[in-house]
This record gives structure tokens, C-alpha cells and sequence, in this order.
């Protein structure tokens, strides 16, 4: 059995995972505590209630000559063990997680920490490399070039039994989204798997908008969670500077905007994971700054979504409200019955808030309060006449001129 993923829309939990153990150098360790400080305390003012659980113990990166396949995957592993426990403990306290990570690896520890309450998950890979070298096909044994890999159940066997029933994410439910550099093994890797991808050219050709939209559609993000992992070294490092793995060349700050926007506003947005920066490439800090500018407006745009009620939502509230306001007159000794010039009146001050609401939906009106009005007087007719075609036609067509919101 296994409970539903629920969040809170307020509540938001921040992890840190401070290693280097994964990749192919020291230097990203030192990337959570640098975006931490440059995110500050802006989640808290976009309106989160912010728990940070601190950073797990530091691990740097080895040469490990003993495992030249798979490089400090023990190490990886105990950082992954711990920060899987703590995913899982924000999710039983219905809290949103976002890890900020060294080395690509995070990603695993942020699926597996969901899964138990989510059977299926969708994956978001942004990044610029497929990371689907294994041990057997890899030059230099990098753990963290193997991740996508591991998700799939196809890579380091210690990382792969990670989970326990792998893989932590099925082929067809995973999108890596913005590559750019596919290097031999990978592209022999994805030429095998059913892995969806995004290249860099095509998000150009499409608009990010598009690709964002076509990426949520593969992973059937409308009806099930999904996470999102975003790598640093995606960016151009002249605009991102700050990733050993970046390139001149990559999505920019405003396509990886659009992306996550697309992305953060649907309710089963269940985890962000970021990893890649290191602050030592970064002297003046200037990637890190923009890294958390992207986190912070997607979250926003997320707690707008969840939190602002829907029109049709704040129609209904408005419903149940008005009988409780009259009955309340009544109890007092006022009228509870407006005077004959009133009833358009009460009508436009109904809709005005549903239209307030609505204002980014072009098209969208504030029809169900006229559609009330119409079904009242029918039943009323229909007391004296019922079964007269007027009547029937007058409660079947109203609610579908204004019950859903236009597309825009």
C-alpha cells in the first residue's frame, strides 16, 4: 500500500547536499552553501514557510584507484542514503523539497525519497549532457556522468539497487531536456532506450514554450507528480558562469525561464533538484545569483498557482457566502430582501472578484452568476409549467457558454 503524495502550498523544505564524491573533481561542493546565500530569504517572502535542514556532511571527490569504473560510489551512495531520508520526511510533512546539490547525483536521492508515496514519477532532466555512461561504457569511471543511468536501472549496480525495486524512474516517464553535447557512448545509449529528449536545437526551433508544454504532455504531467532537475552546466557559461562541465554555447537565462514556468505551475510539481555550480569558476558570483533568481521565480509562480483560488472556485465560495450573509441580516432584524434595483447590482459586485481572479485567462467571463439567475427564474416557471422547452433550454446551454475558461 502506499499513501498519496500531498503537499502543503505553503510549506517548503530545503536540502542540502554538499559532494563532490560523483563527479570528476572537487569544487561542487561548495555550490549549495553559494546558492543558499544568494537565494536568502526571498522564498520566505514569495510565501513560503521555509524549513532549512542544513547541509549533510561534506564528500569531496577521489581518484579511487581501487574502483576506476565507478569512482567513490560508496561514497555517493552513503550521501544519497541520507538525503533520501530526509526528501522523505518533508513529504510526510507535506512539504514541497528542494535540494540544493554538488554533483548530479541528487537527482536519485530526490525520486527515491518520493516514491513511496508516489507508485510513478515523471522526470525533468535539464541539463546539457545524457548522462548514460555506465561502467561498462565509460572512459573514466565519473559516477555523476552515469546518473540517468542509474534512474533507469541501468547503471552502477550499487546506485541501481539504490531503490529497491529500480528503476526509481521508467524510460518512457524520463525527458532530457536542452542537451547539447551527446558524446559517443551516450549516443549509442540512446539510440537503446526509450529515454524522450530535447535537444538544444530543437528547444530553439520550437520556442521553449512549446518544448516545455510537449515535455509535460510525454511524462503525463497532468496526472501524475513529477520532479525537476536542473544542472548548471545547461547554461551558456558566459551568461551561467560557474559549471566545470558548461560550454559557451547552452539554454539561456530567458528560454530556461519560460521552461520552468511552464513546468512549476502545475499542482504535480513535487521536487526540485539542483546541482553543477561550483563557486571557485564563479569569483564575483554572478552565476550563482542567477541560478537563484530562476528557483525563486519558479517557486513564486508555483505558490500563486496553488495558493490564488481559481475563478470558478472563488464563484462558489461567493455562492455559500451570500445565503450565510442573508441569514445573518435576518438574525439582526434587517431585510434580508433587497430592493427591486439591486439584484444587477449584487450581480456585477459577484463577478467582479471572479473576473479580478481570471484576468490572466483571456476570454474567460464571469457567466455562472447570470447562468444562477436564469436557473432560478426557470424553476420558478417551471413550478407553473413544467416541462415547457424555454425551461430546458435555459439550464442546458448557459453553463456551457461560460463553465470553462476560454484557451487562450
Amino acid at each position: 500500500m502506499t499513501a498519496k503524495l500531498i503537499r502543503h502550498p505553503d510549506q517548503l523544505a530545503l536540502l542540502g547536499a554538499p559532494t563532490s564524491a560523483a563527479a570528476a573533481a572537487a569544487g561542487l561542493e561548495g555550490g549549495p552553501e553559494a546558492l543558499r546565500v544568494a537565494i536568502g530569504n526571498r522564498l520566505i517572502e514569495v510565501g513560503y514557510q521555509t524549513t532549512d535542514t542544513g547541509d549533510l556532511p561534506v564528500q569531496l571527490f577521489e581518484p579511487d584507484p581501487e574502483s576506476p569504473r565507478a569512482r567513490n560510489v560508496r561514497a555517493a551512495l552513503g550521501v544519497l542514503e541520507s538525503l533520501k531520508l530526509r526528501v522523505e520526511q518533508a513529504a510526510k510533512a507535506h512539504a514541497f523539497p528542494l535540494i540544493l546539490g554538488g554533483d548530479s547525483t541528487v537527482i536519485l536521492a530526490l525520486a527515491a525519497g518520493l516514491r513511496r508515496q508516489a507508485p510513478t514519477l515523471g522526470l525533468v532532466h535539464i541539463g546539457r549532457h545524457a548522462d548514460l555512461h555506465t561502467p561498462v561504457f565509460t572512459e573514466d569511471g565519473i559516477v555523476e556522468a552515469m546518473t540517468v543511468s542509474h534512474l533507469i536501472g541501468q547503471g552502477a549496480p550499487e546506485l541501481v539497487r539504490f531503490w529497491k525495486e529500480p528503476p526509481l524512474v521508467r524510460e518512457p516517464d524520463l525527458v532530457l531536456f536542452g542537451l547539447g553535447e551527446i558524446g559517443a557512448a551516450d549516443r549509442e545509449r540512446l539510440a537503446s532506450t526509450a529515454v524522450g529528449r530535447f535537444p538544444l536545437a530543437k528547444i530553439r526551433r520550437d520556442g521553449a514554450r512549446v518544448a516545455a508544454q510537449t515535455t509535460l504532455d510525454r511524462i503525463r504531467a497532468g496526472k501524475r507528480d513529477f520532479v525537476v532537475f536542473l544542472d548548471a552546466a545547461v547554461f551558456s557559461s558566459n551568461e551561467v558562469p560557474g559549471a566545470p562541465r558548461g560550454a559557451s554555447e547552452g539554454l539561456t537565462l530567458a528560454e530556461a525561464r519560460e521552461t520552468l514556468g511552464c513546468l512549476s505551475v502545475l499542482p504535480t510539481f513535487a521536487g526540485l533538484a539542483v546541482s553543477g555550480y561550483d563557486p571557485a569558476l564563479d569569483p564575483d558570483r554572478r552565476g550563482a545569483a542567477a541560478i537563484a533568481d530562476l528557483i525563486v521565480e519558479a517557486l513564486a509562480l508555483r505558490h500563486a498557482a496553488l495558493v490564488q483560488p481559481k475563478p470558478e472556485e472563488a464563484e462558489a465560495e461567493s455562492a455559500v457566502q451570500a445565503p450565510a450573509a442573508d441569514a445573518e441580516k435576518a438574525m439582526s432584524g434587517e431585510k434580508s430582501n433587497p430592493p427591486a434595483a439591486q439584484p444587477s447590482e449584487s450581480k456585477t459586485a459577484a463577478a467582479d472578484p471572479a473576473e479580478s481572479s481570471a484576468a490572466p485567462t483571456e476570454g474567460f467571463s464571469a457567466a455562472p452568476a447570470a447562468v444562477a439567475e436564469i436557473q432560478a427564474e426557470s424553476e420558478a416557471q417551471s413550478a407553473g409549467a413544467a416541462g415547457t422547452d424555454s425551461s430546458a433550454n435555459g439550464t442546458d446551454a448557459a453553463p456551457s457558454s461560460g463553465s470553462e475558461p476560454a484557451s487562450s
